[in-house]
């Protein structure tokens, strides 16, 4: 994608459709460098959509909590359902142009889709940007009657080196899948609160270097939220790999689908995009994260350098059922843990 034009002052001559009772958000993603083109590939990605604040709706989801899981929000309730139920019924803007300043370079990036997401790759040599800073940012070019400020960024993450794929969900953030009743709890009512050890475990990785991807079954609906968990806790920057759904079509459907089915594929472009960096792959006991890292890992053998499962379920003890997953990689390769505490680094 090239770059428009702009008047003699460097100023776009197009603005971002975005009317003022609308929301933009980019997510974060993180660039890739073609060596011997001398380019860097910088994916866009975002969503533009009006926030509902319907009392018709959040009654009718609560009461369903209520019969179903007999779940009741208290005062201190209120602030993230409303937060977090908004979201999910956010009145999605399909059609819509959204202009970015890059560098000294403005681009216009692809009409939203029905479901307000917008994204793209752009390509852009090597001599135009300073990569040895650790982001590229950008925002949006809004009409100068605008005050709003819509930023995004791009993490630089070197061709070689050692990076984490992660997942979210009683990996990191206490979530307990298994349990439904409090699942729906942490999701929609309670603060999202970190799980024990694991934001120092990360900062440990961190500082030997490595780069940070999540990969969750959650939808992109909740990116702002859990943008601000991993901010509360000085989780180190990341990229987060979320669902797209649609509450009007069958994408909805997608937000059920076990992680076998849709982890992999995420997972794996990443691990094409960084073909000599080397992995290290984290999750939990309490959905398919060991199956679905077993089958990565055997796949890219030679870019998977560790396997590390928390247990979360204290039935789960038997070391043969992992033995049985990870048949076919090497023991030093693979472990299963309780506390971080437990890993070698």
């Amino acid at each position: 994608m090239s770059p428009i034009s702009s008047d003699q002052n460097g100023h776009s001559k197009e603005y971002s459709e975005v009317n003022q009772d609308e929301h933009l958000v980019f997510f974060r993603t993180s660039a890739w460098l073609d060596e011997q083109e001398e380019i860097i590939h910088i994916p866009i990605h975002g969503w533009i959509y009006k926030q509902q604040d319907s009392q018709v709706r959040k009654s009718a989801f609560l009461k369903i909590l209520k019969s179903t899981y007999d779940l009741a929000p208290t005062k201190k309730d209120e602030k993230n359902i409303s937060e977090r139920v908004n979201l999910l019924i956010a009145d999605n803007k399909r059609g819509r142009r959204i202009i970015i300043k890059l560098g000294d370079s403005v681009y216009s990036l692809p009409k939203s889709s029905p479901n307000g997401h917008f994204e793209t790759v752009l390509q852009v040599p090597v001599s135009k940007l300073d990569l040895k800073e650790t982001l590229i940012r950008f925002q949006a070019v809004v009409n100068v009657e605008d005050s709003r400020v819509f930023r995004g960024e791009s993490l630089v993450i070197s061709p070689e080196g050692k990076s984490v794929i992660s997942d979210i969900d009683d990996t990191v953030k206490i979530s307990q899948v298994t349990e439904r009743r409090s699942l729906l709890a942490n999701t929609f009512f309670n603060d999202f609160d970190a799980v024990t050890s694991m934001p120092e475990l990360y900062h440990k990785l961190h500082a030997q270097d490595y780069a940070f991807h999540f990969v969750s079954s959650s939808p992109w609906h909740l990116y702002e939220p859990l943008q601000s968990f991993f901010d509360s806790f000085c989780f180190p920057k990341a990229t987060l790999n979320l669902k797209k759904i649609r509450f009007k079509d069958k994408t909805l459907l997608d937000l059920f689908k076990k992680g076998t089915e849709t982890k992999p594929i995420v997972i794996e472009k990443i691990l094409q995009a960084y073909p000599k960096r080397s992995f290290i792959l984290i999750g939990d006991s309490g959905e398919e994260d060991a199956e679905v890292y077993a089958e990565v890992a055997s796949k890219y053998p030679e870019q998977i350098e560790r396997i590390l499962i928390r247990r979360v379920d204290s039935a789960i003890t038997k070391v043969d059922k992992y033995e049985r997953i990870f048949a076919d990689i090497s023991k030093d390769k693979w472990q299963i843990f309780s506390l971080p505490e437990e890993i070698k680094l």
